[in-house]
């Protein structure tokens, strides 16, 4: 038997290898289908980031150096080629030609299936940049409307449906907190719990948070977090040890309540010492809600 140094000649002689739907295009017949990539969802410069703008740079310098980049995965469908996973690396390629790269053809991997299997794709991509939660609630949001149950949407991509439910919930999320999200500005999951809290207020809240930030020069970290935006009360020991023997004083009492007549209420009988450091408590907890708004 001949040498056998290729997979085209081991593919000859073993049924233990076969060809994959690799082909070679030119980059010109390699058309984007606007609205299909979930990235940069909800703003119109995504690939004007500068994270985003450094991963393309670094692709577009490979493919001038002639070093391997993964293959474009595309869908055909009527004679049009469509790209499915690779966006960055397109726009990399249109950059290095463009510097004088003369590429003629490039690898690309042909993906069948219908819409939910395109999408999935990208989910399911380790090439590119890693969507971003809301990103990712983009393509769940998709599948509901493709009519599948937040359980089928967890086992196609191995999560909980706690978690499906929790990205599909950023979908309500007003769509300028959405651009924040995206900007970088909160985390999606500190945008969610905002929004849950405070409803539209959140957009506002997190805007001045977030120019405080920007205003920052001590080179701390940008992003927002809900301490940022809405700082968690703190109770003193001193509070909380008042706090403790006035409620253990007042259960202790529940077993010799006085039933009325109706049936329906009780009554509980305090001495005036239980009465005034209820209300001392009440008072401390006021000046508490009162510090707060202040700080």
């Amino acid at each position: 038997m001949a040498a056998v140094n290729s997979l085209k000649s081991l593919n000859n002689h073993s049924s233990d290898v076969s060809k994959s739907d690799l082909f070679k295009i030119a980059p010109h017949l390699i058309l984007e289908e606007e609205g299909f990539n979930p990235r940069g969802a909800f703003i119109d410069d995504y690939f004007e980031q500068e994270d985003v703008k450094a991963h393309i740079r670094r692709l577009a310098d490979a493919y001038k150096a002639g070093n391997y980049v993964p293959p474009m995965v595309v869908q055909v469908r009527e004679g049009k080629v469509l790209l499915r996973d690779g966006h960055c690396r397109r726009k990399a390629l249109d950059i290095a030609m463009g510097e004088g790269a003369e590429i003629r053809k490039v690898e690309v991997l042909e993906q069948k299936g219908d819409e939910a299997a395109q999408t999935a794709l990208i989910l399911n991509s380790n090439d590119g940049l890693k969507l971003s939660p809301l990103e990712r609630a983009v393509i769940y949001d998709r599948r509901v409307g493709w009519g599948w149950s937040e359980k089928e949407i967890a086992d196609e991509f191995g999560r909980t449906e706690a978690h499906v439910r929790q990205l599909l919930d950023m979908m309500d999320m007003p769509i300028e907190l959405k651009r924040m999200v995206q900007y970088k500005k909160i985390s999606a999951y500190a945008a969610l719990e905002m929004f849950k809290e405070h409803g539209e207020t959140a957009v506002e809240m997190v805007k001045k948070a977030a120019e405080k930030k920007d205003q920052r020069k001590d080179g701390g970290s940008k992003r927002v977090t809900q301490k940022d935006v809405a700082p968690k009360k703190r109770m003193t020991k001193k509070f909380v040890s008042a706090m403790q023997t006035s409620l253990t004083g007042i259960t202790s009492k529940l077993d010799h309540l006085t039933a009325e007549p109706d049936g329906e209420t009780y009554t509980l009988r305090l001495s005036k010492d239980e009465v005034e450091d209820l209300k001392k408590l009440r008072e401390s907890l006021s000046d508490s809600d009162s510090d707060s708004e202040k700080k």
